[in-house]
């Protein structure tokens, strides 16, 4: 009972130590423990996590090797794995493992929405299509479609991306942030009055939006931009 006691303490100490940005003692505590429990895997994914915050993807790899992905810990490893691939420019194997993810994913709008960000920030935008279609179409409209429309966009779709946002609108028309990307994202797809009828509606809806993105939003209406 005191060992586990100590134990739980230890990691307890590791996590302040990173919440504290602590990050090197925090490796060392982890290092501590395993030491003496090598096969922890809390420790070991926690260690490993630590690892990657502090940019030691290699080894941040390495920390996992004794985690099977069929595990309780396999889910965690495939995310850290993945994150770790597509920073050591390692991008088709990161790639794969998204894809992995995305047929694994439990229905939790939370964990769809961080994990097909993450998708969307490092490019993969089509395994983010696949992870944003997973939310719901009536609790989650705007989400979904909104993330869609952004990943469409990234892929170069634009009439698939004008469709997303579009319905992500209809959800959530005061979303007044949305109308000037649709509209620019309708002038690069050549639909002019679609995106003017836009920007008209922020005028009247939210003048000092408007106000602030109308010269931006402008250029993508040029002949030039659109070509």
């Amino acid at each position: 009972m005191e060992e586990r006691t100590n134990s739980d303490n230890s990691l307890k100490s590791a996590f302040e130590e990173v919440k504290a940005g602590n990050l090197e003692k925090a490796i060392a505590i982890y290092d501590d423990f395993l030491a003496k429990n090598p096969d922890d895997s809390d420790a070991l994914v926690n260690k490993s996590i630590t690892l990657m915050t502090s940019k030691r993807f290699d080894e941040s790899l390495v920390c996992l090797n004794t985690i099977s992905y069929e595990s309780p810990h396999g889910f965690d490893k495939m995310l850290i794995e993945a994150n770790c691939f597509y920073n050591l420019g390692r991008t088709d194997e990161a790639q794969k493992l998204y894809n992995k993810i995305s047929n694994l994913l439990p229905l939790n709008k939370k964990v769809v929405i961080q994990i097909g960000s993450k998708c969307l920030e490092q490019g993969f935008f089509r395994t983010a299509i696949e992870i944003f279609s997973k939310l719901e179409d009536k609790q989650d409209k705007f989400e979904k479609n909104y993330y869609m429309g952004l990943s469409y966009k990234g892929l170069g779709e634009l009439t698939n991306s004008i469709r997303a946002f579009g319905r992500a609108l209809r959800a959530r028309p005061d979303f007044y942030q949305l109308y000037p990307l649709t509209a620019a994202t309708c002038f690069q797809n050549n639909m002019l009055e679609e995106g003017d009828k836009l920007m008209n509606i922020l005028k009247e809806e939210h003048s000092a939006l408007f106000q602030h993105v109308a010269g931006t939003v402008s250029f993508y209406r040029s002949e030039d931009s659109s070509n």
